[in-house]
């Protein structure tokens, strides 16, 4: 018998939940699978919870739903829930996203064949979702890996960048992720650290297929940041994370934060304010007409 606990991480997505949930439920599982819902809504303004809740008579799971608590952020509701798994095996879907019927079986699939991989990541397909409310989704593109799966080192997630993107495409082993350290959590932390975490027990899993959907909007609260100031973020990040490692991997972190600014002197266009980016596209197009 396999066990997984899925985290359900949720904060003010009334919008989304409905279909966040019922992808888990849709999930097609072997028999001999175990299967626990952990729901840790950080105190959500709108009706997430109460959506959840009205939708919980029809799950083929188990349902935990962790204490209401005042807003704490994504860190210390990282930690609340981790501490809360008692599983082989943790998924995470965010409430906003949603996952395919086979992606907890393609991950199952997987720990079969590497049961001490400390994790393993779904190709994310991504839906743009724009200001208006509109919804498409982008296409994939190449699969630009050398092999299925593609296995990521930790000195690779720290000095190439973020290898993840998305904490709902991914699943890890239980206890390495139950025994994080707990000084970790006092860190604004998301799947890049998480990652580097993972990948320092051995090198962790990327897959080909994709089974999960993303929604980056264009509102959201790391898509709706211009690209100065997310590279200004993951310099600052980087710092810090160094700084945690105690110099560990300082050398990598120190490659990561010459590799952001060699991509903002090359495209330093994009990292312009929006209309600043138009007033120079207007200008160039005007010299191109003019030979």
């Amino acid at each position: 018998m396999i066990s997984i606990d899925i985290i359900l991480f949720c904060y003010k997505q009334e919008r989304y939940i409905e279909q966040a949930l019922r992808s888990i439920y849709a999930q097609e599982l072997p028999e001999d699978v175990s299967v626990r819902v952990i729901v840790a809504d950080d105190a959500s303004p709108d009706n997430t919870l109460e959506v959840i809740k009205r939708l919980a008579s029809e799950s083929p799971f188990p349902i935990v739903y962790l204490a209401e608590e005042p807003n704490m952020g994504i860190s210390k509701n990282y930690k609340r829930s981790f501490a809360t798994t008692e599983a082989d095996y943790v998924a995470i879907l965010e409430g906003d996203d949603y996952w395919l019927p086979n992606h907890l079986s393609q991950h199952i699939e997987f720990w079969t064949r590497h049961p001490d991989c400390p994790m393993v990541m779904s190709r994310i397909t991504c839906m743009h979702v724009r200001a208006n409310g509109g919804e498409n989704i982008l296409p994939n593109g190449e699969w630009s890996y050398a092999s299925d799966p593609y296995w990521v080192s930790v000195r690779k997630q720290i000095g190439e960048g973020n290898q993840l993107g998305n904490l709902s495409a991914c699943s890890f082993r239980g206890d390495y992720l139950r025994n994080l350290p707990s000084a970790l959590f006092d860190l604004p932390i998301a799947d890049w650290m998480i990652g580097v975490m993972m990948a320092e027990h051995a090198p962790f899993a990327l897959l080909k297929s994709s089974s999960s959907v993303y929604r980056v909007k264009d509102s959201g609260v790391w898509a709706g940041r211009s690209k100065w100031k997310q590279h200004k973020i993951m310099l600052e990040y980087a710092d810090k994370y160094d700084a945690f490692q105690q110099g560990k991997y300082h050398d990598d972190w120190r490659q990561f934060k010459k590799k952001c600014w060699r991509d903002v002197c090359r495209n330093w266009v994009h990292y312009l304010p929006s209309w600043l980016q138009l007033l120079w596209g207007k200008i160039k197009n005007k010299e191109e007409r003019n030979g």
